[in-house]
Protein backbone atom coordinates (compact mmCIF):
# COMPACT_ATOMS: atom_id res chain seq x y z
CA UNK A 1 0.00 0.00 0.00
CA UNK A 2 1.53 3.35 -0.73
CA UNK A 3 1.41 5.97 1.13
CA UNK A 4 -1.83 8.97 0.00
CA UNK A 5 -0.79 12.67 -0.40
CA UNK A 6 -2.30 15.07 1.97
CA UNK A 7 -4.65 15.92 -0.92
CA UNK A 8 -6.07 12.54 -1.69
CA UNK A 9 -6.81 12.19 2.19
CA UNK A 10 -8.57 15.86 2.30
CA UNK A 11 -10.30 15.26 -0.68
CA UNK A 12 -12.02 11.83 0.77
CA UNK A 13 -12.59 13.14 4.26
CA UNK A 14 -14.70 16.12 2.26
CA UNK A 15 -16.36 13.46 0.48
CA UNK A 16 -17.45 11.56 3.62
CA UNK A 17 -18.60 14.23 5.72
CA UNK A 18 -21.59 16.53 4.63
CA UNK A 19 -21.25 18.63 7.25
CA UNK A 20 -17.37 19.78 6.31
CA UNK A 21 -17.11 22.27 3.10
CA UNK A 22 -14.12 23.72 1.51
CA UNK A 23 -15.22 27.18 2.00
CA UNK A 24 -15.96 25.91 6.01
CA UNK A 25 -12.71 24.57 6.61
CA UNK A 26 -10.69 27.44 4.51
CA UNK A 27 -12.30 30.22 7.13
CA UNK A 28 -12.19 27.43 10.15
CA UNK A 29 -8.23 27.28 9.03
CA UNK A 30 -7.57 30.79 8.49
CA UNK A 31 -6.82 30.02 5.21
CA UNK A 32 -7.99 31.62 1.41
CA UNK A 33 -10.51 29.27 -0.23
CA UNK A 34 -7.91 29.36 -3.07
CA UNK A 35 -5.83 27.71 -0.90
CA UNK A 36 -8.45 25.04 -0.33
CA UNK A 37 -9.23 24.34 -3.84
CA UNK A 38 -6.22 23.96 -5.28
CA UNK A 39 -5.26 21.38 -2.71
CA UNK A 40 -8.67 19.51 -3.81
CA UNK A 41 -7.75 20.31 -7.63
CA UNK A 42 -4.42 18.28 -7.40
CA UNK A 43 -2.75 21.87 -8.28
CA UNK A 44 -1.13 21.73 -5.29
CA UNK A 45 -0.85 17.99 -4.05
CA UNK A 46 1.31 18.74 -0.87
CA UNK A 47 1.16 22.50 1.19
CA UNK A 48 3.37 23.68 2.79
CA UNK A 49 3.72 22.25 6.64
CA UNK A 50 2.71 25.58 8.40
CA UNK A 51 -0.81 25.48 6.31
CA UNK A 52 -1.02 21.37 6.44
CA UNK A 53 -0.69 22.14 10.68
CA UNK A 54 -4.13 24.51 10.10
CA UNK A 55 -5.63 22.50 8.25
CA UNK A 56 -4.96 19.55 10.51
CA UNK A 57 -5.92 21.90 13.28
CA UNK A 58 -9.45 23.00 12.02
CA UNK A 59 -10.16 18.91 11.53
CA UNK A 60 -9.57 18.92 15.37
CA UNK A 61 -6.37 16.53 14.83
CA UNK A 62 -2.43 16.77 14.14
CA UNK A 63 -0.71 16.22 11.13
CA UNK A 64 0.96 13.17 12.20
CA UNK A 65 -2.59 11.76 13.10
CA UNK A 66 -4.08 12.97 9.80
CA UNK A 67 -1.53 11.31 7.50
CA UNK A 68 -1.54 7.97 9.44
CA UNK A 69 -2.73 5.08 7.61
CA UNK A 70 -5.77 3.68 9.53
CA UNK A 71 -5.01 -0.02 10.30
CA UNK A 72 -6.88 -3.03 9.17
CA UNK A 73 -8.89 -4.87 11.89
CA UNK A 74 -6.76 -7.85 11.36
CA UNK A 75 -3.93 -5.93 12.30
CA UNK A 76 -5.27 -3.74 15.32
CA UNK A 77 -6.51 -7.69 16.41
CA UNK A 78 -3.23 -8.51 16.60
CA UNK A 79 -2.36 -5.68 18.37
CA UNK A 80 -4.61 -6.26 20.77
CA UNK A 81 -3.09 -9.56 21.57
CA UNK A 82 0.36 -9.10 21.22
CA UNK A 83 -0.74 -6.61 24.90
CA UNK A 84 -2.31 -9.15 25.98
CA UNK A 85 0.97 -11.97 25.83
CA UNK A 86 4.03 -12.28 28.61
CA UNK A 87 7.38 -10.67 26.73
CA UNK A 88 8.03 -14.52 26.55
CA UNK A 89 4.78 -15.54 24.60
CA UNK A 90 5.88 -12.40 22.52
CA UNK A 91 8.80 -13.54 21.57
CA UNK A 92 7.75 -17.13 20.61
CA UNK A 93 4.88 -15.74 18.52
CA UNK A 94 7.73 -13.61 16.64
CA UNK A 95 9.40 -16.86 16.03
CA UNK A 96 5.84 -18.56 14.34
CA UNK A 97 5.47 -15.42 12.75
CA UNK A 98 8.83 -15.82 10.76
CA UNK A 99 9.00 -19.70 10.49
CA UNK A 100 5.71 -18.69 8.64
CA UNK A 101 7.25 -16.47 6.31
CA UNK A 102 9.92 -19.06 5.77
CA UNK A 103 8.15 -21.41 5.24
CA UNK A 104 5.23 -19.00 2.48
CA UNK A 105 8.13 -18.04 0.65
CA UNK A 106 9.79 -21.65 0.32
CA UNK A 107 6.96 -22.45 -0.98
CA UNK A 108 6.07 -19.87 -3.49
CA UNK A 109 9.65 -20.62 -4.87
CA UNK A 110 9.09 -24.03 -5.03
CA UNK A 111 5.82 -23.51 -7.08
CA UNK A 112 7.20 -21.41 -9.29
CA UNK A 113 10.40 -23.37 -10.24
CA UNK A 114 7.73 -26.24 -10.60
CA UNK A 115 5.55 -23.82 -13.07
CA UNK A 116 8.67 -23.79 -15.35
Amino acid sequence: MTQRDFAEKLRQLIDEDPKLTPAGLAIKAGLSSATIRKLLSGENRNPRIDTAEKICQALGTTYEDFMREKPVPEETEILDLVKRLSPEQRRRLLGYGEALLDISESLSSTDTRARK
